[in-house]
């Protein structure tokens, strides 16, 4: 059965770049029109306002009025104001009435007026025609100009219009923003994206840029619509396909544009789509976020810190600081991050840091970090509600809506203690890790049976510190386990995670060289750093829900200092753990996407098995430059979401896909985000997301959709923000940024059916079959004597294919120079036109008895 599919095209400037770059001598305008640059504003239905019966609705944003005429044309009314000289400050320069498409809202002024430009979008070959507004605004509109007879009462106003079905199978709608307008063409399975052409009347010149954005230059500046982005769902995979725009004509004014997509399965979905969503939430100083997380409703709620100024909302716990360095702050938009829905401040008097966030089944929020503050609230009942000196940790619950501290409790010792993590249990226990100072006395609390009670960070005349890891019930009430981990040297636990049986799995940096092992996992000495004192590595530390029993431990690094940063499980119960490394010698596995240290410092990625016995897969991700991943994630088919920082930006600079979000580094620390399948031999999907300086993530989410949520923050004034955020204009110091992203897989040329190698004589014949093809330019074959060996191509010529076909189609393969007897292992390899390679997982020719053993395929890159 043929599926009808839908082609949505979004043309307009999603990254919120204005049309006209407004001008103003007055600070206090500027900084109103800053704050309310990403507003809706509403189409208005044309009852005799405006004197050109020809106009259906019109829209008046903050760059001019944009009109919706009966012939389906889009004109855009633009002005500018230009600089005031002193002879011409005391001139008044007012707007003309009845403007209309022909006469803008602002007269052509002299010094210190205005200037306009009319440019007109006209659909090129239009078909049909059928004008009407859509999704009523709770906006009316009155007018009471004039003589009494023409005055108009309640004037509906409009969310968006719809121009109909324009081209065949091509419907058209617009909506307005602040200064923008949001073009999209909804393609059904009988239109033709190529029938979509828009003639430009009144710019200079169009062109794309290198960005793949289209660039208008006008006689009042640059407007930038920005790079499309078509994807596909399926198989509940979002695949990308290639999308771009295209100027049919280089004569003068008028131009003509459209769009050209890349080959793709018509029998699904097809969307083209930019940046989702992206917001800045701040004050003007320096405001942190650290972690992020998804209610049952897709609110996205996220903690850190910040000093005085931070948005909060009437009627939260507490809208006021509380004096300090900083407070800890908690926030929760809407899932389009459009509206800050209620925004609260927690601390005491002196120190407050949010590190940690985690929702519960009733959507309660969880809140945990460290203070320095003797009066940071706690609530009757709870575990603990006396400082105990020298900096604790804390945790906070709130209801959903931020306005009720339900419960909250210090946890800690006679010093310093920091809880850097939090995990919860499917009964609804909250699990705490993080690492402490606390060694005395009253040192930082453990209970009975737990695998260790004794604080191990004292060697000789220096302190260091050790990892906890504790658990509590869920009102907070009571610690049910707590424990320490670690050796006589530093040991520090920055992510937790649980697995479906509830064992409690933590990674973080140790520099003990007694730090616990058991025998049997992974690597059970830290062989690289026998000594106190030297580089940091990786621990990764499993232990029972009750905490009192160590089921298995391990350390992965090299010769230089190696932190894990981020650990997850996926449906299999295997583990990955994520950070930064600096050792060249990090452990990586045979047919991994990197085995190579790029620079001094490199991502990695790092899965083991259940019982971290086994390294099943390792790589580095990085450039020439310094790059970190600080955070991951894991979809339900496995694959694996990272985020972090990259500074490299040269030519071997951070790994970017092709028709990724942003494939140029954008200056200094810019984030990155890359997906990678599950056994790390492939990059799915990377990109840049950043501005001129200095921008860093902290945190990832993802919502039942695949779309990807990200934290952190940026000092950089132009981080790409999007229409219709909560605040698009960059607040000073460091701002904290939420990014979503519909990131896609790059497509691959096949779908795999399979892939079998069998001794046949004094040979190895190889088969394999396709589904489909798109854009293959090809195949060729890789063999190694181990499924963990060097794989050699064996093929001298690529192996020709079908090229696109819906049906896909049977090959085969001899292999003659091979060992009888001897078992081998085959790579396949297919070559896409637009993306390049991708490798299939291996499948196995058994030498003895001929049987062959095969692994599932990936279908993915």
């Amino acid at each position: 059965m043929v599926r009808k599919f839908t082609l949505l095209v979004i043309i307009s400037s999603i990254l919120l770049i204005p049309l006209i770059t407004f001008a103003n001598t007055n600070p206090d305008a500027s900084k109103i029109l800053a704050k309310t640059a990403n507003l809706k504003i509403p189409f208005v239905e044309n009852q005799g306002q405006v004197k050109d019966n020809g106009v259906k609705f019109f829209a008046q944003t903050f760059a001019g009025t944009v009109f919706v005429t009966d012939k389906g044309e889009i004109v855009y009314g633009l002005v500018k104001p230009e600089e005031k000289s002193k002879s011409a400050e005391s001139k008044s320069q007012k707007p003309e009435k009845n403007e209309s498409p022909s006469n803008p809202p602002f007269v052509k002024g002299e010094k210190g007026g205005f200037k306009s430009l009319s440019l007109r979008e006209t659909l090129v070959g239009l078909q049909n025609l059928s004008i009407k507004g859509e999704s009523k605004a709770a906006t009316q509109i009155n007018y009471f100009v004039g003589d009494k007879s023409n005055w108009k009462k309640n004037i509906p106003t409009w969310e968006s219009v719809n121009l109909g079905e324009v081209y065949n199978g091509i419907e058209l709608k617009l909506k307005a923003y602040s200064k923008n307008i949001e073009k999209l063409f909804i393609v059904n399975s009988e239109g033709n994206v190529d029938d979509i052409k828009l003639m430009l009347d009144g710019a200079k010149c169009i062109k794309v840029n290198n960005a793949g954005e289209l660039d208008v230059e006008t006689a009042l500046g640059s407007i930038k619509f920005t790079k499309p982005v078509a994807y596909q769902e399926i198989d509940g995979k979002t695949v990308e396909v290639k999308v771009e725009y295209i100027i049919a004509n280089e004569k003068p004014s008028p131009f003509t544009y459209g769009f050209k997509v890349a080959s793709y399965d018509k029998t699904y979905p097809l969307i083209i789509d930019p940046l989702l969503a992206s917001t800045f939430i701040g004050g003007g100083t320096s405001e942190y976020a650290t972690s992020i997380a998804l209610d049952s409703s897709g609110n996205v709620f996220i903690t850190g810190y910040a000093p005085s100024g931070y948005p909060t909302t009437v009627g939260s716990y507490d809208t006021l600081y509380n004096s300090g360095l900083h407070d800890v702050l908690i926030s929760k938009l809407d899932s389009n991050l459009g509206t800050l829905l209620c925004s609260t401040y927690i601390g005491g008097s002196s120190a407050d840091d949010g590190y940690a966030l985690v929702i519960d089944s009733s959507d309660n929020i969880f809140v945990a970090g460290y203070t320095s503050s003797s009066d940071y609230p706690t609530t009757s009942g709870a575990y603990d509600t006396l400082y105990n000196g020298s900096g604790d940790s804390f945790v906070s619950k709130f209801n959903n809506n931020l306005d009720t501290l339900i419960s909250s409790t210090y946890i800690g010792g006679d010093n310093s203690d920091y809880i850097s993590c939090l995990a919860l249990s499917a009964s609804g226990d909250l699990y705490l890790a993080g690492d402490t100072y606390s060694s005395g006395d009253y040192g930082f609390p453990t209970t009975p049976g737990a695998y260790d009670r004794t604080y191990n960070g004292l060697y000789g005349w220096n302190m260091y510190s050790d990892a906890f890891v504790s658990r509590m019930n869920n009102s907070l009430s009571s610690l049910l386990s707590s424990t320490f981990i670690g050796g006589e040297a530093g040991d520090y636990s920055n992510s937790i995670a649980l697995d479906s049986s509830g064992n409690v799995y933590v990674t973080g940096s140790t520099i003990s060289p007694d730090y616990p092992f058991t025998f049997g996992a992974y690597e059970y000495i830290n062989r690289y750093n026998p000594h106190v004192g030297y580089t940091y590595d990786v621990f990764v530390s499993k232990l029972n829900s009750n905490l009192t029993s160590l089921l298995s431990s391990t350390i992965i690094g090299g010769y230089g200092g190696d932190i894990g940063c981020a650990i997850g499980i996926n449906f299999s119960g295997d583990v990955y753990v994520a950070g930064e490394t600096y050792s060249s010698n990090y452990p990586t596995t045979a047919g991994a996407y990197d085995r190579t240290l790029n620079y001094s410092y490199d991502g990695f990625v790092s899965k083991f098995n259940n019982n971290l016995s086994t390294l099943l897969s390792s790589t580095f991700i990085g450039g020439d430059n310094t790059d970190y991943i600080k955070c991951l994630a894991l979809n339900a088919s496995g694959d694996l979401y990272l985020a972090g920082n990259t500074y490299s930006s040269g030519t071997y600079g951070f790994p970017t896909s092709v028709g990724a979000y942003d494939t140029t580094h954008n200056g200094s620390y810019d984030v990155f985000v890359s997906k990678m399948n599950s056994s790390l031999s492939s990059l799915l999907y990377s990109t840049f997301i950043g501005g001129s300086d200095y921008d860093y993530a902290t945190s990832i989410a993802l919502d039942s959709s695949g779309n990807i949520y990200l934290a952190g923050y940026t000092i950089s004034s132009n981080y790409p923000v999007t229409s219709g955020a909560y605040d698009s204009t960059f607040n000073g110091g460091s701002d904290i940024f939420i990014s979503k992203l519909g990131i896609n897989d790059l497509p691959t040329a096949i779908t795999l059916s399979s892939f079998t190698a069998n001794y046949k004589g004094k040979m190895v014949m190889l088969k394999w079959r396709t589904a489909s093809e798109i854009d293959n330019l090809g195949f060729n074959i890789y063999r190694s004597d181990s499924e963990d060996g060097e794989y050699i191509k064996i093929n001298k010529k690529t192996i020709k294919a079908k090229g696109s076909s819906t049906k896909g189609a049977s090959y085969n393969f001899k292999d003659t120079k091979i060992e009888q007897g001897k078992s081998y292992w085959y790579i396949l390899e297919d070559i896409d036109s637009i993306n390049g390679p991708t490798k299939h997982d291996p499948v196995k020719a058994e030498g003895k008895s001929g049987k062959v053993k095969t692994k599932k395929k990936n279908k993915g890159k």
